[in-house]
């Protein structure tokens, strides 16, 4: 297909209806984005979005996951979101009030929090983002004390 056609069936799906400033900025920022594609990058991210397939549950059993979602209407369905529920029944779930289908851009500080939250329970660790002898001693026990608090409120 044609670039036009294929940036035509991508902003069919952004909302157009009435947005708070912040979801607007990142959905005009993705648009902004997306003009900056050409034909084959844009037809190789759609494959790669559209391709059926995921990662299988019983591979990940003994990883933590985090299930990040948003409360108001995003690109995925309804019944997609409760089929990946339904895959991943230990999955952490993180939950924003809204941020649409770019929470990441437009609520930005709510998502890295979850992400850190995630983290959290890896740092001191082989998995950890940074380098275990770059933390103190003092800081990893607060770390696990941190730790040992969320777990107990979940």
């Amino acid at each position: 297909m044609p670039a036009f056609m294929l940036k035509k069936i991508v902003l069919g799906n952004f909302s157009s209806g009435p947005v708070d400033p912040m979801m607007a900025d990142a959905i005009d920022f993705m648009v902004d984005r997306l003009e900056s594609l050409g034909q084959s990058e844009l037809a190789s991210r759609l494959t790669l979005n559209c391709q059926n397939s995921y990662v299988e549950p019983h591979k990940i059993r003994d990883i933590p996951v985090t299930i990040m979602d948003v409360f108001d209407q995003s690109a995925l369905s309804t019944e997609a979101k409760e089929e990946m529920y339904k895959l991943y029944p230990n999955a952490r779930r993180a939950h924003l009030k809204t941020g649409g289908n770019f929470p990441y851009l437009c609520r930005s500080a709510e998502v890295n929090l979850y992400v850190q939250i995630h983290l959290l329970q890896f740092h001191g660790t082989k998995y950890a983002a940074i380098d275990p002898s770059m933390v103190s001693a003092e800081e990893l026990e607060v770390q696990k004390g941190s730790l040992g608090i969320s777990q107990e409120e979940q």
